[in-house]
């Protein structure tokens, strides 16, 4: 159910939904209404797309020795918490959103934690 908002055009009242076009201005309810909220989605996004790829090349090449993979852990930890969708949670606006994000956060996080936990293992046992 959506609520209402104020207009930023005009101050009508009109429905918080995307896509809500006011009756008076022409206004359009939509993702990226006002700068700040496009700067952030824009962060976020990215984070999104490239913290991933970044903590794959980090651990990749930290895993050429003990200390330098810690180093690499640490980054990674850091990268995940930075990129966390709960950090983000107000930009989200439909469940979608938010599932989408957040399955790609868990995935991702996941599959490289699973390729630290094997390059400890082997590092370790040999």
């Amino acid at each position: 159910m959506s609520s209402l908002i104020n207009c930023p055009e005009c101050n009508h009242e009109i429905l918080s939904r995307l896509g809500t076009v006011c009756p008076e201005c022409g206004y359009t309810v939509g993702y990226f209404n006002g700068d700040k909220k496009r700067k952030i989605y824009g962060k976020f996004f990215a984070l999104t797309v490239f913290v991933p790829f970044i903590s794959f090349i980090t651990i990749l090449f930290a895993s050429q020795n003990k200390y330098s993979m810690y180093v690499g852990i640490a980054f990674f930890f850091y990268l995940a918490i930075k990129s966390c969708p709960l950090l983000f949670k107000d930009i989200f606006l439909t469940k979608f959103e938010k599932v989408f994000f957040w399955g790609i956060w868990i995935i991702a996080n996941s599959l490289i934690f699973s390729m630290i936990f094997n390059v400890l293992r082997k590092g370790f046992e040999g």
